[in-house]
């Protein structure tokens, strides 16, 4: 029987802001009790104990663009990128993700987005997903995307709409604002964010229609959440024109510069940037694209290069922003924790405080982590991952980590991994495993 207590003792707490060396007490998926010296005096069962003596705690990393079901698909349909699996998520440190759809509106569908999330859910992390997917008209369970955010739990707002790439359907000033009203009334008859959760790709247009809805509507800006902003320096240069405006501005921390892109900006010098330029910290976010196909285009449009993002790079470049941009630990951790739930309106996600979700990373000092725990469940020990999937077998999934790295650092296996396109990739799944007979059996497929 799992302990329904957990005692964290002696953490440095960043609820992301400093509270210093603190006892945290879980029960179950909340926090119970944050003190100097909490203890039980007398028999008390069913409880664990966590020594934290020279750990740092943090909420759970919130990942607002994921796409958990897989993505992809330009290049043909060997292209398609895979489901991501638990035990990738939870020694990312994200306890919190948010589900999307991206160029591939046929194939894939909102459905099984959904199946995805309830099912990783179940699993033991928390789950929500967007309606919809780059086009316009976009892609639905009940109709509408108003119907879905308002008739369906896990629907908290509309994306990822594509705007400014040439993979987009070019939806209007007006179609936009058609569509950010269905997304701001179903948020406000379902009590959600209603948010409108956007592409922005490599046009020279960047933000243009978004300036240009917003001094046309009075749709509230902060229901708006564009993404990529880092894939190039012009498109930052919008990017600070937003936020400085008071505009959500969202990072990706899976685009960076390597061998096949020269052009973005790395994602933790991103964020430098736009703190340097006067953007205010708490309208700054970062997620990572996970699990999404990353193709990479030369002048004339054609594929050069595939790549599939990685949730891994969500704590890599906060760590990065904090160590190597001197950004300071709590505002770096912010942008991946509070101001993600501030976006998305999870009152309980995003802090270290009584009553709110038991979600805890915790790491060392280099900023690696050691320990994750979801939903008041310990999914990651001592930088392993002991809980995983359904169907995980962490020794031969491609993807899942193993021991070749530890959680938290850069590991150029589990990055941006990129291939040339044309290039042979035979199939490579896991050999079934040996099954021990011990009554007579008919299996069926």
């Amino acid at each position: 029987m799992e302990a329904p207590l957990t005692l964290i003792k002696k953490a440095r707490v960043y609820a992301p802001d400093p509270l210093g060396e603190k006892d945290v007490l879980l029960c179950r998926d909340q926090i119970l009790a944050i003190g100097e010296d909490l203890s039980f005096h007398g028999t008390v069962p069913l409880v664990r104990e966590v020594d934290a003596r020279g750990l740092m705690m943090f909420p759970g990393l919130i990942d607002q663009h994921v796409h958990m079901a897989g993505g992809g698909g330009e290049g043909g349909f060997h292209y398609r990128t895979p489901e991501i699996s638990l035990s990738h998520i939870t020694t990312a440190g994200v306890t919190t993700l948010v589900g999307v759809l991206g160029t591939d509106g046929i194939t894939r569908h909102t459905r099984e987005l959904l199946a995805k999330a309830n099912g990783l859910a179940l699993e033991g992390v928390t789950t929500y997903i967007y309606c919809g997917a780059y086009q316009v008209p976009t892609r639905t369970i009940t109709g509408t995307p108003r119907g879905d955010i308002v008739m369906v739990d896990k629907v908290i707002g509309v994306g990822e709409i594509a705007i400014s790439d040439s993979r987009s359907s070019h939806p209007s000033e007006q179609e936009l604002a058609e569509l950010a009203s269905e997304a701001r009334v179903g948020g406000l008859l379902a009590g959600k964010a209603g948010v409108l959760h956007l592409h922005v790709g490599d046009d020279d247009a960047g933000l243009s229609v978004l300036f240009h809805l917003l001094r046309r509507t009075e749709l509230p800006r902060e229901m708006f959440t564009p993404t990529h902003l880092n894939r190039n320096p012009d498109l930052l240069q919008h990017a600070i024109r937003y936020g400085k405006e008071g505009g959500f501005v969202d990072v990706t921390s899976g685009i960076r510069p390597d061998a096949h892109d020269h052009v973005s900006v790395k994602p933790s010098q991103a964020i430098r940037r736009l703190l340097d330029a006067g953007v205010h910290p708490r309208l700054i976010t970062m997620s990572s694209d996970s699990n999404g196909s990353s193709p990479i285009f030369d002048d004339r449009g054609r594929l050069v290069a595939m790549g599939i993002g990685s949730i891994a790079t969500l704590w890599e470049e906060t760590r990065d922003a904090i160590v190597q941009e001197e950004v300071p630990v709590d505002v770096a951790v912010s942008m991946v924790t509070r101001n993600v739930a501030r976006v998305l309106k999870l009152g309980h996600k995003g802090r270290i405080r009584e009553g709110l979700a038991a979600d805890l990373i915790l790491t060392n000092d280099r900023f690696e982590i050691r320990h994750v725990f979801a939903k008041g469940r310990q999914m990651v020990e001592d930088g392993k991952p002991v809980v995983f999937g359904t169907f995980e077998n962490v020794h031969r999934v491609p993807g899942s980590p193993d021991i070749k790295g530890a959680a938290g650092t850069v590991n150029p296996e589990r990055g941006r991994l990129m291939m040339a396109a044309g290039e042979d990739h035979p199939d490579d799944f896991p050999e079934a495993a040996e099954r021990k007979r011990k009554s007579r059996r008919h299996y069926c497929c």
